[in-house]
């Protein structure tokens, strides 16, 4: 090994002890877990000893736990969350207690475990309070005794405790300074003489004793600053990586026996290792500042390894024993679970279709492999066999299945509105001239004798409808001018409403129509076709009830009608209102799921070329004619939960 490979296995091994930042809060806390470390000749004695943990109900009702001891204990407190726990370190104190839980189940208080949590350097009894919230508590010192009252004072308001800020009165321990860092020379760490390849036993056994693990905050710079993304949030919804809270520790080994660095785990942690056989192999590894338990994990992926625990013991072996243990145990349980006779149950269902839960029974893999289902159509019974462990679990399934299918009634309605406005504003001119001899009006040649001569701009006859006209002329009516005033003002409003109706179960598509079918015939050379082309009012829907009570609905809205006026040979065109949508209504809501609006704006002039342009005379040769039509249509839903019985 090389003098830098020498140094890192020894002064960096008492740095991670004495010298690293770790963070305050360590690892999953355990009560009643006895190390076995090693103990240091120079470890002092017990001050007190832990005898009782008990119970009681204050004036409140509230739960307070008293700790009993042989004289006063000093103690650390320390709040966990996920799940969430108060523990109560007891420095100087061996644990006698004759039961390790006391179970409280009261005022967000699960249980109290109380056990040794180290017996060196100095004993540590360990006392974890298991709560389901946060709840606020008091501490106070009574002799040799430690009451811990949980809840809020005064009124009993358990969104009050939830929320409270939890509060520890009462003395504690001080936190005692991080000791300065150790340095520790290569020749006193690691063998001169010998093999160089590792550090011996009795090397790292020194390094372990020598130094009392301190808590210290996490140096500053070790959280990244969060990272600004504008107006986007970047959420995870399922991830695997493991959180890590353990305390930080930095290692530099080369060529380490794997075996030693879990007992340097065990000492940070406090718990108890065991090792299987085939644990065995070399560790090179480089980490700075890192949590001990993220440490632990890398080294047993690169090894080849996995841990599994057992209350506050870590077993580690080679992962592929542990798959195979467990998959052994996995058939082991089911070979004795089928070892039981099944047992057969009928059940008769009222809102279900047996042949549907049936499906769901055999698709859900909730049968064992000597389970058996059978529908019975004529009673819409089940008749299951299989083991009782199964019966359970299958009846609440059905029971689930089998629920009454609340009722939607949606009610559609379809609006249509027109409005029209017409205007006919003028004045049209006509005259007529007639030369011929019977009237005495000869033109005196020989050619032409007569003639005529006409001019008029569809003037209407007189007494026409919204005209006023005139026709002037000589006696013989030769000669007459006609003049017509028109002056028409047309205006209309219309309102069509359909309202279709239905009800139908949630999640089941329900259909309404009324109107027409009109036959559309084709002609071949062989063969005559006829077609039914429906032109009718229809609504179609498929609701659902949300866990919210609102409803969610595929809407189909269609209001069609012919139109015989504009008859194509026999065959009338349809014309069509339709829309079709998912929308989400509040139980007796209403929404315009769709809406049309158009406007149509004519305007037309018909005059005598020139004249009607000319300035202030044009509206004596002109006619104007002003056209306006608005036309809207608006579709609404309303859904309202039927409620039965």
């Amino acid at each position: 090994m090389s003098k830098y490979g020498k140094l890192s296995l020894a002064a960096l091994t008492a740095l991670v002890l004495a010298g690293s930042a770790f963070q305050a809060r360590t690892a999953e806390p355990t009560a009643g877990s006895e190390s076995p470390a090693l103990v240091a000749p120079d470890a002092p004695a017990a001050t007190a000893e832990l005898r009782t943990v008990s119970v009681d109900r204050d004036g409140s009702g509230r739960p307070v736990v008293t700790l009993t001891g042989s004289g006063r204990m000093a103690y650390e407190t320390l709040e966990l969350e996920n799940p969430q726990r108060l523990v109560i370190d007891l420095k100087g104190t061996v644990s006698h207690v004759d039961r390790s839980q006391v179970p409280v189940d009261d005022r967000g208080v699960l249980r109290v475990r109380a056990g040794q949590f180290r017996r060196s350097p100095e004993p540590v009894s360990r006392v974890v309070f298991d709560l389901d919230r946060p709840v606020p508590y008091h501490i106070e010192e009574n002799g040799n005794d430690l009451k811990i009252a949980f809840g809020a004072t005064g009124a009993e308001n358990d969104d009050a405790i939830a929320a409270s800020v939890p509060t520890t009165a009462g003395p504690s321990a001080p936190a005692e300074p991080a000791p300065a860092p150790i340095e520790t020379k290569v020749s006193e760490a690691v063998p001169t003489s010998g093999s160089s390849r590792a550090v011996s036993q009795d090397a790292i056994e020194k390094l372990l004793a020598k130094p009392a693990l301190r808590a210290e905050d996490p140096p500053s710079g070790l959280t990244p600053a969060p990272t600004s993304l504008g107006n986007f949030e970047t959420k995870t919804i399922v991830t695997d990586r493991n959180n890590y809270s353990g305390k930080r520790i930095s290692l530099n080994l080369v060529d380490t026996d794997i075996k030693q660095i879990f007992r340097l785990f065990h000492e940070i942690s406090g718990l108890n290792f065991v090792l299987d056989p085939a644990v065995e192999g070399k560790i090179t590894i480089v980490l700075d500042n890192v949590p001990w338990d993220q440490a632990m994990d890398i080294i047993l992926k690169n090894n080849g390894l996995d841990k599994q625990f057992e209350n506050n013991v870590v077993r580690i072996a080679p992962t592929s024993k542990l798959a195979a243990e467990a998959a052994s145990r996995k058939q082991l349980k089911e070979a004795k679970d089928l070892e039981v006779e099944p047992i057969t149950v009928t059940r008769t269902l009222s809102y279900a279709k047996a042949e549907d839960v049936e499906k769901v029974i055999r698709d859900g893999g909730v049968l064992s492999t000597r389970g058996k289902v059978i529908v019975d159509k004529r009673t819409n019974a089940l008749i299951i066999s299989d083991i009782p462990k199964k019966v359970q679990p299958l009846d609440q399934l059905i029971s689930t299945l089998d629920s009454e299918t609340p009722q939607v009634m949606i009610e559609a309605r379809i609006v249509e509105t027109s409005k029209s406005f017409s205007q006919d504003l003028g004045i049209r001119w006509g005259f007529a001239a007639i030369a011929d001899s019977s009237k005495g009006t000869g033109t005196g040649l020989a050619f032409p004798a007569n003639a005529s001569a006409r001019y008029g701009l569809n003037l209407p006859g007189a007494g026409t409808a919204s005209t006023l006209a005139f026709s002037f002329g000589n006696i013989i009516d030769s000669f007459t001018l006609d003049i017509a005033l028109s002056d028409l003002e047309t205006e209309g409003q219309g309102r069509v409403l359909s309202s279709p109706k239905i009800a139908t179960q949630n999640n089941e598509r329900a259909e309404i129509e009324q109107g027409v079918r009109i036959p559309v015939v084709s002609t071949t050379a062989t063969e005559i076709n006829v077609e039914f082309v429906s032109a009718s009012l229809r609504l179609a829907v498929t609701p659902q009830i949300t866990a919210d009570g609102t409803v969610a609905m595929d809407v189909i809205v269609e209001n069609n009608t012919p139109d015989f006026v504009n008859r194509v040979g026999d065959v009338p065109p349809i014309n069509t209102q339709r829309a079709q949508t998912k929308v989400l209504v509040a139980d007796g809501g209403t929404a315009v799921i769709g809406g049309i609006f158009t406007v149509n704006e004519g305007r037309s002039e018909v005059g005598v070329p020139w004249f009607r342009k000319i300035p202030g005379l044009g509206w004596l040769f002109k006619t104007r004619n002003i056209t306006n039509e608005n036309r809207e249509l608006l579709i609404f839903i309303t859904p309202k939960i039927v409620k039965i019985g």
